[in-house]
């Protein structure tokens, strides 16, 4: 018996007056009814009738390739997740050697050393003249909240700091969190470093002969997956954001954000094993393309 003489016997009922009329009175009637022997063999005869194996055995198979391919599916996505991908580490084997600077948080003071323009006019409350001293060096310090940024050196010596010229320092505000690099761009804590790029007095070419790029990024193995302070891990990317009177040739100084006044303070603030206070130890980093 094919298929399409089963659908007739179903739906027509042929053969099924009193199973059909059973179905047609309510399910109790319907389900009561399938304990009569005939109705229950009927009911068999049906299934045989309408050929349905063929097609509960293709629905099970393309299920189970639906649930196995979407389980691959899964497993590969799963796995890509969990894999960062290694960004390209293209460019040029450098040597470099590193300091660290900071946004010093400097301290107000009524008896202390004001922060002044380079016109000499007073912008900033007084500052503990050992915190303005570390901010002069350091070329950024804040404030009650405001960030000053170096602008040059004018005019008398107004602090009696150990680092010369720092004592005629002076400064400018800025309008971003962690202070401004030498191109009015922001400074990202551990990952703006100042480079030497030709512009300072001293320079010295140290990149096949000349310079890198301003906003130009080293690679440096040796910060690859070391832990910051807040829970990220880096990847030794860092960006040549910033310029420093003292960062000539292969010399980096690596920015690390807001850090208390004092050298003990930055050396506790420092994650990074390759440097170190008064080393000059060279490690290898790549100049990326």
């Amino acid at each position: 018996m094919g298929f399409r003489r089963g659908f007739s016997l179903v739906r027509h009922g042929a053969g099924l007056p009193s199973c059909e009329r059973a179905g047609k009175r309510g399910f109790s009637a319907y389900f009561r009814s399938l304990k009569r022997k005939d109705c229950f063999f009927t009911k068999i005869a049906m299934m045989r009738a309408t050929n349905l194996k063929p097609f509960i055995g293709i629905f099970l198979m393309t299920s189970i390739l639906r649930l196995a391919f979407f389980t691959s599916l899964l497993a590969t996505l799963t796995a890509c997740a969990n894999q960062t991908e290694a960004p390209s580490r293209d460019g040029t084997p450098i040597m470099v050697w590193a300091t660290l600077y900071s946004l010093v948080e400097a301290r107000s003071s009524d008896s202390g050393v004001p922060v002044r323009s380079m016109s000499g006019s007073v912008i900033g409350p007084s500052v503990v003249a050992s915190d303005w001293c570390a901010g002069a060096l350091a070329g950024t310090m804040r404030v009650g909240g405001q960030v000053y940024n170096y602008a040059g050196t004018a005019g008398a010596a107004q602090a009696n700091c150990s680092h010369n010229p720092s004592e005629r320092v002076r400064f400018t505000t800025s309008p971003h969190t962690y202070g401004t690099g030498a191109a009015s761009n922001p400074l990202r804590p551990f990952r703006s470093i100042a480079c030497d790029i030709g512009n300072v007095g001293g320079s010295t070419p140290w990149v096949a002969g000349g310079y890198p790029r301003f906003g130009q990024q080293i690679y440096i193995p040796a910060a690859d997956g070391v832990q910051l302070p807040d829970g990220t891990t880096h990847d030794g990317v860092f960006t040549c954001d910033d310029t420093g009177g003292a960062v000539t040739g292969n010399h980096i100084d690596i920015f690390l954000g807001p850090v208390p006044a004092g050298i003990n303070a930055i050396l506790a603030a420092n994650p990074f094993d390759f440097v170190g206070h008064g080393d000059h130890i060279d490690v290898e980093a790549i100049l990326l393309d």
